[in-house]
Formats: structure tokens, sequence, C-alpha cells
């Protein structure tokens, strides 16, 4: 694992924990330190929001739109959810050792 795609699940939980305005500040710092990208509307090219970071790519009518988008896709890279590749959540019993009570 390359060390950007390293960092995608810490800044993903990291986010978790920030309210709207520290994400928004939290996006901003993280396109700078790994060369991401978030782009206003280019009037007459596009009329959203561009956010391209950690090889992750979204847009939206607005930032936080575009963020939105952004963190529900890196979810679904990341699987932060627990979902295996098979679409499940397997969840195993623990085993009990002979003899153990």
């Amino acid at each position: 694992m390359d060390a950007l795609r390293s960092r995608l699940p810490a800044f993903l939980l990291n986010l978790e924990c920030l309210s709207a305005d520290g994400q928004m500040d939290a996006f901003v710092n993280e396109v700078m330190e790994t060369f991401g990208r978030f782009d206003p509307p280019a009037g007459d090219r596009t009329h959203r929001w561009e956010l391209d970071l950690h090889g992750i790519s979204a847009d939206g009518a607005t930032e936080e739109e575009a963020m939105a988008n952004w963190k529900r896709l890196a979810r679904q890279t990341c699987k932060l959810d627990g979902t295996e590749d098979d679409g499940f959540i397997t969840v195993h019993p623990p085993i009990k050792q002979i003899g153990a009570a």
C-alpha cells in the first residue's frame, strides 16, 4: 500500500471527529499536503465543485456536497464499515478453548 493510500483511512476517521468547519479545514490541508485538487466552478467550463484527493474524485453543486460525495466514495474504497469484498459483514464468534470456562 503506498503512502497516500495508507493515509486515507486515518483521514476519514479524523473527519468523523470534526465539525463542518473543521472538516473544511481538514480537506483544504489534506489537499495541500498530498497534492490533491479542490477546484471551484470554472464558469464556462463547469458549474460544479471538483474534489480529487487520495485517488478518489467527486463533485458537487457546493463545496459541502462535493466533500460529502467524496467521503461516501472514500468509505466504500476503505470499507470502514466492516463490509468485506463479498458485500457482507462477517462476525466470527469467539473460539472457546477446550477446558476453558
